[in-house]
């Protein structure tokens, strides 16, 4: 061993024992920013002896967050890599994955704390503490506050300063691990704060945040009433004033708000703090002119506010796909889903916008690339509703098989349905068979895979038999990604009350197989999973040991209980609906994102969890099922 190896190696071992994980080491020791690092890493966890690439991407937190691809090369049995900071970083993280899967080092993360001297640098543990609440979502991580908590501690030791500016946020943290000491700490920095006395609106809205998270919603509310009564002009009203934007109907009242907002934030330096917050004011007119089906208005608000670019593509396309969805003016949703595909395509192939922070480099040009395809799926089923089906098959084809691999239903549906009017049953029937084995078929795919067998043996005799054979394999890898899956957490402990008043209780529930969906009014992907679910109601109905309670939560509506019976009647749904109002359940069960769900066996022991939906009943139905039978025998 030459002697640049060995100090190499020493240095390795150092931050090994620093790091006290053996499968990533980092030099030097104590990196500063600014530093070069290198960084050896062993897959390890569920990426142990896996074949696929390893995809490692570098997240840099300090002045912002930064994110970059990271380059490793293979160095013996570790892959070996170098990480530039910059001086205003205090904290990196990685993510570590391949095929979707995680190495999250047992939720603890891969991570880097960097140091100014011989001391970590302002802001370290703030990050750390903020990885484990937010950031480290990006890289597999369940969200953990103990250890957010823990790390929050240590920052306040060499920045006490900050504990005065985020004590709101460090106070609403500390009752989520300490349930029972928190109420008496909140009190006293209330009466700290009455006592200091309150000098401005901000001073006021902290309070008023206090008697929010220390559950006194009287003091709150009149705390809320006192702030717009002293500060006419302040941020509360002015909060007030953009919901009563977005909440009105009359489309002349509606532009005239708007352009007096727009003009405050430009002039009104007490208004700037909401610029960044303009495009989403201004797509809520244009999407009222869209529903109110004046196109010739959304247009000219279109023109008035120079909106362009892939900002103009993604408004034309929900517009246009909310149209389709109508089967009226379908012509019109043809000519915006076209201006939407031809400005995605254009930006997928040669960028002209900036790249975000938030992303990397593959990244970024993967999301081009979905959108493209997402753009392509609307006005395939568009074209495929005007009975374009020529037209429309290129791009079906470009979404769902040469951008999405197969691994979208929803763009493998709209394929099926053009590929049967314009293809031959023996080019595309090998494709939806395919789909159907993978998991991401629909019902819809099964018809016209039934079709086609019926056109080919002149009966449907037999055709069950076919299905399950094809299902099977995709059955048996499912099967064996979700053994992989079990956890075995104890269920959080709640009460919450029902659409009819009843009080219902997790421990109540106990000797029975127990689902559990969060989910909210506006929660677009919630809603999509939710005619699977009704099959999955509908399939355990008779079923005395299993039971499905649906959680709303995170709404934002003063008429929670009303929004959503009115929600639930309307589309008919037979769902066990409890109110989590106050949002406690849904950070007891660490959700980070909605629709999320968990299947709780006989012993009240979490078993499964399931994030997300991915437009497939077929396979939430399978999958969910399976979950329930598994979890029966545990």
């Amino acid at each position: 061993m030459n002697r640049k190896n060995f100090l190499l190696t020493g240095l390795l071992f150092f931050a090994m024992q620093t790091f006290a994980q053996n499968n990533f080491t980092f030099s030097p020791e104590k990196p500063k920013a600014g530093d070069v690092i290198t960084i050896s890493y062993s897959p390890s966890g569920i990426l142990t002896n896996t074949t696929s690439p390893i995809n490692s991407i570098v997240y840099t937190l300090g002045a912002g967050e930064k994110v970059n691809d990271l380059n490793l090369k293979r160095s013996g049995d570790k892959l070996m890599g170098t990480v530039k900071t910059d001086t205003s970083d205090n904290f990196i993280f990685f993510s570590f994955s391949a095929d979707k899967n995680f190495d999250n080092n047992s939720n603890n993360g891969y991570w880097i704390q960097l140091y100014d001297g011989d001391n970590l640098k302002k802001g370290a543990d703030l990050s750390l503490s903020e990885f484990y609440q937010f950031f480290g979502r990006n890289a597999g991580i369940e969200p953990d506050n103990e250890k957010a908590l823990k790390y929050l501690d240590e920052e306040y030791k060499i920045n006490p300063e900050l504990k005065t500016k985020a004590a709101v946020s460090y106070l609403r943290l500390y009752g989520q691990v300490h349930k029972d000491e928190a109420p008496a700490l909140i009190q006293k920095e209330i009466e700290s704060e009455i006592k200091s006395g309150l000098k401005n609106e901000d001073d006021y809205l902290k309070l008023q945040s206090l008697y929010s998270i220390a559950k006194l919603p009287q003091q709150s509310k009149f705390m809320t009433g006192l702030i717009k009564e002293k500060f006419p002009e302040g941020k509360l009203a002015k909060g007030d004033y953009i919901q009563k934007y977005l909440a009105e109907k009359d489309l002349v009242k509606k532009q005239e708000m708007l352009d007096e907002i727009s003009s405050k934030i430009k002039n009104d330096s007490t208004w700037n703090y909401l610029q960044g917050s303009l495009p989403y004011f201004q797509s809520a007119l244009i999407t009222a002119f869209q529903t109110n089906k004046d196109y010739s208005g959304m247009d000219a608000a279109i023109k008035k506010y120079d909106i362009k670019g892939m900002a103009l593509a993604q408004i034309y396309n929900n517009a246009a796909w909310e149209i389709q969805q109508t089967d009226s003016d379908l012509n019109v949703a043809e000519k915006m889903a076209a201006t939407a595909v031809d400005i995605a395509k254009k930006e997928c192939k040669n960028p002209t916008e900036k790249k975000p922070d938030y992303l990397s480099e593959s990244q970024y040009e993967k999301s081009r690339a979905t959108s493209y395809a997402m753009y392509a799926d609307t006005y395939a089923m568009i074209n495929f509703k005007l009975k374009n089906y020529k037209k429309g098959l290129p791009y079906a084809e470009e979404a769902a098989l040469k951008i999405s691999k197969g691994m979208s239903a929803d763009e493998n549906n709209t394929y099926a349905l053009l590929a049967e009017k314009t293809l031959s049953t023996k080019k595309y029937v090998p494709k939806l068979e395919q789909f159907v084995k993978d998991g991401k078929s629909t019902s819809g795919i099964k018809d016209i895979l039934k079709r086609a067998y019926v056109k080919k043996h002149n009966s449907e005799n037999g055709y069950e038999d076919y299905v399950t054979a094809l299902e099977k394999d995709g059955d048996l890898k499912m099967i064996a990604e979700l053994k992989k899956g079990i956890l075995s957490d104890a269920a959080p402990a709640f009460t919450l009350v029902d659409l009819k008043g009843n009080k219902v209780n997790l421990s109540d529930l106990k000797n029975k197989v127990v689902i559990v969906d969060f989910w909210a009014t506006w929660c677009g992907p919630c809603k999509a999973s939710f005619p699977g679910m009704q099959k999955m109601v509908t399939k355990f109905k008779d079923d005395p040991d299993v039971k499905f309670v649906f959680v709303d939560t995170w709404e934002t509506t003063d008429k929670k209980e009303k929004n959503a019976a009115d929600f639930i009647a309307a589309n008919k749904y037979d769902f066990h609906v409890l109110m989590d109002n106050e949002s406690k359940v849904v950070d007891q069960f660490k959700v980070s994102g909605i629709p999320t769900k968990f299947v709780i066996d006989k012993n009240g022991v979490i078993r499964f969890k399931a994030i997300g939906f991915d437009g497939s009943d077929d396979k939430l139905v399978t999958e969910l099922s399976t979950m329930i039978d598994m979890a029966k025998t545990m």
